[in-house]
């Protein structure tokens, strides 16, 4: 695998009848997986949280090798479309057991409820969430666990895009100033732009391209571009 980018994946193994082969080395702060429903982008996800070990494929953050290490010591954080919380405990006892202590300390909840907007949830029950207030303390417990690299697997999806563009903004921002690098996966053209890093896009298992959102997505924002002048 290549050097000098914080994040390297290595793969070149099947998944059902997926062949995911891929050298990627992750530099910006912000990584978007990009490409078409099936294209390897959830499956390289899990690989590198370790819920997908492969013979040979190899995995590497800051330069260690996390290739043979558990999932449940790789302080990454998985964020998927459909997150499980826990139904029987209310929202901020969800982001709570997110910590590495299960308790949570006060003044880092406080900025997680600041941030996702989630303070007029703070005791509700998970079962009274929309969808989007739902994937927005999932998020907020995955930031809560401190971890080293954070995953989000489509969690956007369904979001209002005025919303998801000011939640996009905020989680950004945050992510950045605590040095806390995000890969997410998207296949929607205006979010993978929006996020503002660099885009990989994914094709039926291999890195078709990989650069700036200007030049990797130049296809997908003329089309956009046209269709709005119809």
């Amino acid at each position: 695998m290549r050097e000098g980018a914080p994040l390297h994946v290595y793969c070149d193994a099947a998944l059902g009848a997926l062949l995911l082969q891929v050298d990627i080395a992750a530099h910006s702060p912000w990584t978007v997986l990009f490409g078409p429903s099936g294209s390897g982008k959830s499956s390289l996800l899990r690989l590198v949280a370790g819920l997908w070990s492969p013979a040979g494929a190899r995995v590497a953050l800051h330069g260690e090798d996390l290739s043979r290490v558990p999932t449940h010591r790789r302080r990454i954080a998985l964020v998927a479309q459909k997150a499980a919380l826990f139904p029987h405990l209310s929202v901020v006892e969800n982001i709570r057991f997110g910590s590495p202590s299960g308790k949570g300390q006060t003044g880092t909840v406080d900025v997680l409820f600041h941030l996702l907007d989630l303070q007029p949830l703070r005791q509700a029950q998970i079962r009274t969430l929309s969808g989007g207030e739902y994937q927005r303390v999932a998020l907020a417990r995955a930031l809560a666990s401190q971890p080293r690299l954070l995953l989000l697997d489509e969690v956007f999806t369904g979001m209002h895009g005025q919303q998801r563009d000011a939640l996009l903004t905020r989680l950004r921002d945050y992510c950045t100033s605590a040095h806390l690098p995000v890969v997410s996966v998207t296949h929607d053209v205006v979010e993978a732009s929006a996020a503002g890093g660099e885009i990989i896009r994914l094709e039926e298992g291999r890195v078709t391209a990989h650069g700036t959102a200007g030049d990797v997505l130049a296809p997908e924002r003329e089309a956009l571009r046209r269709a709005l002048l119809r």
